[in-house]
């Protein structure tokens, strides 16, 4: 083909389409849009599969036609898995004549390919094999690949995993899922979408910092972090000395009952009238209020209002798109400000793969700190995670202090308050909106 001529890479075996094919091809594609996913190679980006389509669409952009595609990140260990995965990929898909199927069958032989792994790659017996490389003057034998089973038969001497590899509709998309499979290596394989590759590239993460050496306290200029269960690391905290508590506990089934300890701990260190701000999960709304009333008073719900995709509840069939916040006082309120009881979530949803799995982003916790606390005021996080509610206190002048049992949550929180003050993570504060009313 003339026109849609690409260089060739070491794992394009295949012939390139005809002419007439490729017309036929980007035809379709402008009608149809793309049927089948662009293989990248996680690692370089590098077209493995579909160089024909992209080249396509490119054409067909150039002319004003939008067209879009799907990329799969995969990420191979050597060229010879690309080679095999385009083999597998396009032959039965490909009409090709005994003499192109020879020149392939030599290019494979030439990479030192044995005859029956050949002969499986392409579809056909290895003495067929053994024929189609008497045609091109290379009948050169191997090694064998399988391996005779002591009670008769045989099997591959070696079973090699599909490749790890994550389906992308952008090239941010793509950008991700590579930063995704670099991280989990070896320990990735199969076909996995871009969330589940970043969640699980986030815990490999986490667990790699829990083998660190995590310090039991951490200082910063206006902050501190231990690590450890909140009710003993915390516990030397004099009796109504808090300003606040803003926190994200856990909010599955099992974390339900730390509701009732951050009551009683609320209700100790908190000065009167002051809030308890925390987030809740949506399923068990009603048991997280009443444990936290066991020793707190009801004041306020909030929202958080989240983008992007989220789970969703299957067995209620709910798609969820919010977060609760709940707002409890140490006894009778006293209201010092105005309280806004509704935030919207910067951002898309996106976390990096060096974020916590449960990592919130800081625009509603900066409003839930400056509308709780005054500045130089102290707010505490027993459930600190991440640090989010750190880095709101340090964006808005309040002290802080927090306290984790992961020391994996901590390691990476202390990263970040420290990029703060080194200027290497930033937080971005929300519009303010004058209210000039004052409190009823």
């Amino acid at each position: 083909m003339s026109d849609a001529a690409v260089n060739r890479a070491p794992w394009q075996l295949l012939p390139e389409l005809s002419t007439e094919e490729y017309a036929a091809l980007k035809a379709d594609i402008a009608a149809h849009g793309v049927r089948v996913a662009v293989v990248v190679d996680a690692e370089t980006g590098a077209v493995i599969d579909g160089h024909h389509r992209v080249q396509a669409v490119e054409e067909l952009r150039a002319k004003g036609i939008r067209v879009e595609y799907l990329r799969q990140s995969v990420r191979f260990a050597d060229d010879e898995e690309r080679v095999g995965f385009v083999l597998a990929a396009n032959l039965y898909r490909r009409h090709l004549t005994r003499k192109q199927r020879a020149e392939v069958v030599a290019s494979l032989r030439e990479r030192g390919w044995s005859l029956r792994k050949i002969g499986e790659a392409v579809g056909v017996h290895h003495d067929t094999v053994r024929e189609d490389l008497e045609i091109v003057g290379n009948p050169t034998i191997s090694g064998p690949e399988r391996v005779a089973r002591r009670g008769g038969g045989s099997y591959p001497a070696r079973r090699p995993r599909p490749p790890a590899s994550v389906m992308a509709r952008s090239a941010r998309e793509q950008a991700r899922a590579a930063a995704a499979l670099q991280v989990l290596g070896d320990d990735a394989y199969g076909l996995m979408d871009l969330r589940r590759a970043e969640d699980l590239a986030r815990r490999v993460n986490l667990a790699r910092r829990r083998d660190s050496d995590v310090p039991v306290v951490t200082e910063g200029n206006s902050w501190e972090l231990r690590r450890g269960d909140f009710v003993e690391v915390l516990a030397d905290l004099p009796d109504h000395s808090v300003d606040a508590i803003v926190t994200d506990p856990p909010y599955d089934v099992a974390g339900l009952p730390l509701y009732s300890a951050l009551s009683s701990f609320a209700a100790r260190v908190l000065r009167p009238g002051r809030l308890c701000v925390a987030y809740a999960g949506v399923a068990d709304l009603p048991e997280a209020v009443s444990r936290l009333s066991e020793e707190l008073t009801y004041v306020w719900a909030g929202a958080v209002l989240l983008p992007g995709r989220h789970p969703n509840y299957r067995a209620r069939m709910v798609r969820n798109g919010w977060r609760p916040v709940l707002m409890l006082s140490a006894g009778p309120y006293d209201p010092r400000s105005w309280l806004q009881d509704a935030f919207s979530s910067e951002g898309r949803g996106d976390k990096t793969t060096d974020a916590h799995h449960w990592q919130q982003t800081p625009g509603p916790f900066v409003s839930l700190v400056e509308q709780s606390t005054r500045p130089g005021e102290l707010v505490v996080d027993p459930f600190a995670g991440s640090g989010t509610t750190g880095l709101a206190c340090l964006a808005t002048g309040r002290r802080f202090l927090g306290a984790d049992v992961d020391p994996g949550a901590v390691s990476l929180a202390v990263e970040r308050l420290q990029g703060f003050e080194a200027g290497t993570v930033a937080v971005e504060l929300p519009d303010d909106e004058d209210d000039d009313r004052e409190p009823a």
